[in-house]
């Protein structure tokens, strides 16, 4: 009598395969017959048969570290599975634990195919099984790739987890989904966007998203499914993702595996293209290509280690400098927060103007003081953008895909005459799409001011985080310059020898126009 791990595995990848309870009944009857107990169960769901059996959820609990899986002690005799392919659907993996088995006396059981792995004739079944298993694999894998760039280039939906700010819609002629923006969801991410453009951290907008209980992608699907929400917060790096995928476009991406010139395979995400060889657009965009172009270079530039302050904890992060013209960063002194000179922090060196450091409280307060004095009651305007005629974003697509065309010919993704064919048209469409738009006249996109209905004061009251409060003054273009303490001699000549003699804070010409004209109609 021996101890049985039932191993149970239904794939992401929706093939024809039997239920877990089916699985489970199967293992339990086999067990029943030949006087054996179990001694427990692997039930991994949504599982791909080409992930190794020690690194699934819950077989890897089950397997040794030394085989690469999570257990100290092999807690079973038989590992016993309805079919072979449950266990797993690749050759090189099935051979690893096969070996494991018959070194420490362990048996491996398939309920519907019968076998016996010790035995040499066993083995070779064994193979000949895993190898059918494996590219029975490739096949459905084919299958669903083939099929997904079918219904995209039609301007279909596949299902699966709709990218968020949208929404799957029946289509009108009755044929499938399409995707349409959602209202709700679009609106955040528009104003994500919008944050991190205005140089907020990805961290900050996570936690701010948080703060506020705004649903998480995966609750916003299931509220739009009239499901009850998990509860699932937002996370960086999903953030991350989202933001840098082109589905804010409106375009479809395709996950795609190639093989490195070292052997090791990679897994990327490329776009879906028509026949055009332009990238297919499945739904109207979230974002526009300007602001989509803006918001990767926010995310380039907060990606940089060396790009200042991480934290997020400054009000007057890029809005305060040094004489010298470095910007000023708030650190941790002795007696509490400081401003001082970047210069030290970024090439070791002290400033060069003698600048000393500045207490963090008092030259927010000088700031904020005389920025609501001289602009408070001023009307806030957002920048919004408008976009033109100018196919230089358009153009430089089309250069990109020619790019990326030539990249994928290269890595051999174009295989056979069929592929050489699709390249070569997709290529002459594009020529012939870059050529016409060269001879376009273009108009630039531009932004116009568009009032909010409340004024820099009011405005003012309600902001809560230090974030928020540079974020204001980052958008009004307000910037602040301390100048190093003065000499003994010039602190005895001054009547009142305080920090404020320090602080230059600079109102943008545009702010100053506006308060300009409005103190000529009041007098």
């Amino acid at each position: 009598m021996g101890r049985v791990l039932g191993v149970i595995r239904l794939s992401r990848e929706r093939e024809e395969s039997t239920s877990v309870a089916r699985q489970r009944a199967y293992i339990t009857a086999w067990a029943e017959q030949n006087g054996h107990t179990i001694a427990g169960w692997a039930e991994d769901e949504g599982v791909s048969g080409s992930v190794p059996p020690w690194e699934r959820p819950q077989l890897g609990e089950w397997l040794p570290t030394s085989l690469g899986g999570r257990a100290d002690v092999a807690r079973f005799d038989i590992l016993c599975a309805w079919r072979l392919d449950r266990v797993s659907r690749r050759v090189l993996h099935l051979a690893a634990l096969m070996d494991w088995c018959k070194s420490t006396g362990r048996a491996i059981v398939s309920t519907s195919e019968g076998f016996d792995i010790n035995s040499p004739m066993g083995a070779v079944f064994v193979n000949i099984l895993a190898a059918l298993a494996e590219g029975e694999l490739e096949a459905i894998r084919e299958r669903a790739r083939s099929s997904f760039a079918h219904l995209m280039k039609q301007g279909r939906w596949r299902g699966g987890f709709v990218p968020y700010g949208y929404r799957a819609v029946k289509a009108e002629t009755g044929q499938g989904w399409r995707l349409e923006i959602d209202p709700e969801t679009s609106k955040v991410a528009r104003e994500i966007v919008r944050r991190i453009i205005a140089g907020e951290s990805a961290n900050s907008v996570v936690r701010w998203l948080n703060e506020t209980a705004t649903p998480s992608p995966l609750d916003a699907q299931r509220v739009r499914a009239g499901k009850a929400t998990t509860g699932t917060e937002w996370r960086v790096a999903n953030l991350l993702k989202m933001l840098r995928s082109h589905t804010l476009l409106g375009y479809a991406e395709m996950t795609e595996t190639r093989t490195r010139p070292d052997g090791t395979r990679e897994t990327f995400a490329r776009l879906v293209r028509g026949e055009d060889g332009l990238p297919l657009q499945r739904a109207e965009p979230v974002v526009s290509a300007a602001q989509w172009e803006q918001l990767q270079e926010a995310l380039r530039k907060n990606a940089n280690p060396k790009a200042g302050n991480r934290v997020g904890g400054s009000p007057l992060l890029r809005v305060a400098y040094c004489e010298c013209g470095e910007p000023l960063y708030r650190n941790r002194g002795r007696h509490g927060m400081y401003y001082r000179c970047g210069l030290r922090a970024r090439a070791g060196r002290n400033c060069p103007e003698g600048m000393t450091s500045i207490p963090a409280h008092v030259l927010e307060q000088i700031t904020e003081q005389t920025f609501l004095l001289v602009a408070g009651d001023l009307e806030v305007m957002r920048r919004v953008f408008v976009s033109g005629s100018d196919h230089a974003a358009e153009l430089a697509d089309v250069e990109e895909s020619l790019a990326e065309l030539r990249e994928h010919l290269t890595a051999g993704l174009f295989r056979g005459e069929r592929g050489k064919a699709e390249f070569a048209q997709m290529y002459s469409a594009l020529e012939a799409r870059r050529e016409a738009l060269e001879a376009l006249p273009s108009k630039p996109d531009r932004w116009e001011l568009e009032p909010t209905g409340q004024t820099y004061r009011e405005r003012w009251a309600t902001l809560t985080t230090a974030a928020e409060r540079n974020r204001e003054m980052r958008e009004a273009g307000l910037k602040v310059i301390v100048y190093a303490l003065p000499s003994d001699e010039e602190l005895e000549a001054m009547n009142d020898p305080d920090e404020y003699k320090r602080v230059r804070v600079i109102i943008p010409e545009d702010l100053m126009e506006r308060v300009q004209a409005n103190a000529a109609k009041a007098a």
